[in-house]
Parts: structure tokens; C-alpha cells; sequence
């Protein structure tokens, strides 16, 4: 059984994003190992000069979690049109060393869950985009947005959550069904060794007036959101 990681882009103790993964495994059961990391918050902010051989505590047991999954499922608010900083430092951290980076070659789902009708389809775009640029296979369709989440999503008097959007919750079992195809077939890591064997393949100088793809940049790209409840 193939090992997915849930993330939740938001800290917030009541988090609907958090509470949205919480629902997944009774949406796709017995599919996945479900794997949970809830420790974004005590990463640093990305620092090249504190990435050493030994990096932080924090930073080294994330970079585990995320290395010994073969997925990941991210539930991630949308601050200021984008992701929330906290997911990007998180990513900015997974995709060092540039050497062997945590963060590739993974099968990726990203969700999103907000109190808004409208909203969240920027952030889930902008994070999809930055994982694909990593070398991950991101499920690109079809979309799930739990719009009006703090209706959507339920709680029982046991802590327990429960999806109540029907179609939602229809479009978040085949997003999920579609990963665990991936993953069986090991589309994600198929998709890496592909890019790592035709780039050593054309290792090397261009000819003169050819062109040449640039390198994919290697570290994080700074970043600086406003939160926004979620």
C-alpha cells in the first residue's frame, strides 16, 4: 500500500483545511497509508547558510516525512492570491539539498477548503505550479474546492469531521483514485528518471544558435504572503 502524506498549509488550531484532510480516508478507504506531519510551524524560515550537512531538528524529521512517502495530499488555504508563506518555506526546505531533494518525483494532490464561494483556485494553482517545477506529478483535474467550508465540513461530538458536499466530496474521491492510479504505476517516478536521463543525456554547451533550456532553479524563491483566516 503506497504511503501519502497529508500537509495542511495552514497553523490555525481550527483550520478548515486541516479539518478537510482529516475526512480523506474515509473518502478513498483502504487506498492509501495515510501519513500526517503537523510540525510546518517549527520549520525556520529557509536559511541557505543554516542548510548544512546537519540541518535543523525540524527541518530534518520534515524532509523524512516527506522522502519516505510516495505522495502527498496538501490542503492548503489561498493568502493574498497565493499560497500561505508557511507552505512555501515548507517547500522551499523539501526541495534541498539540490542534490537529493525530499520533494521530487512524487504523486501530488492539492485541495483547498474555504469559508468563501469563490476563492482558493489561485492558491491550489500557484502550488501545483511550484510542485510540478519540482519534478513532482501533480493530479491536474479535476478540481476540488470545498467552497463554504465552515458549512461543508462537520464535526461530531467525538472530534470526527465528515464532508457534507456532495459533489465535492465526489470530485476528492476521484482526485484520489487518480493518485493511487499514478502511484501504481509509478508515473511520478517514471516522469524524474525520464527528465534526469535526457537532461545527462544533453549535458554540455549549446551549439551556436541553438537553443538551450535554462536550468530549473534550485532554491527557494523568497516569498512573503499576509495571512488571512482559513
Amino acid at each position: 500500500m503506497h504511503r501519502v502524506l497529508q500537509l495542511s498549509g495552514s497553523l490555525r488550531k481550527d483550520s478548515l483545511n486541516s479539518r478537510l484532510l482529516s475526512c480523506l480516508p474515509a473518502l478513498a478507504p483502504g487506498l492509501f497509508e495515510w501519513r500526517t506531519f503537523d510540525g510546518l510551524g517549527e520549520l525556520p524560515l529557509y536559511d541557505e547558510d543554516a542548510d548544512t550537512d546537519v540541518p535543523p531538528p525540524a527541518v530534518g524529521r520534515f524532509r523524512r516525512a516527506v522522502a519516505e512517502c510516495d505522495g502527498l495530499v496538501i490542503a492548503t488555504p489561498e493568502y493574498n492570491h497565493s499560497l500561505p508563506g508557511v507552505l512555501k518555506n515548507a517547500i522551499d526546505w523539501a526541495s534541498r539539498p539540490k542534490d537529493a531533494p525530499a520533494l521530487t518525483g512524487k504523486g501530488v494532490v492539492v485541495l483547498t477548503a474555504t469559508p468563501a464561494r469563490a476563492r482558493g483556485f489561485r492558491g491550489v494553482a500557484d502550488t501545483a505550479a511550484m510542485l510540478n517545477e519540482l519534478g513532482n506529478l501533480v493530479v491536474p483535474q479535476p478540481q476540488a474546492v470545498v467552497h463554504l467550508a465552515h458549512r461543508a465540513l462537520a464535526t461530531d461530538e467525538y472530534g470526527g469531521a465528515r464532508l457534507l458536499d456532495p459533489e465535492a466530496a465526489r470530485l476528492i474521491r476521484v482526485q484520489l483514485r487518480v493518485l493511487g492510479d499514478l502511484l501504481a504505476q509509478d508515473q511520478p517516478g517514471a516522469l524524474l528518471r525520464s527528465i534526469r536521463t535526457h537532461l545527462a543525456g544533453t549535458s554540455g554547451t549549446a551549439p551556436t544558435g541553438s537553443a538551450s533550456t535554462p536550468p530549473v532553479p534550485s532554491g527557494p524563491v523568497p516569498s512573503g504572503p499576509v495571512p488571512a483566516s482559513a
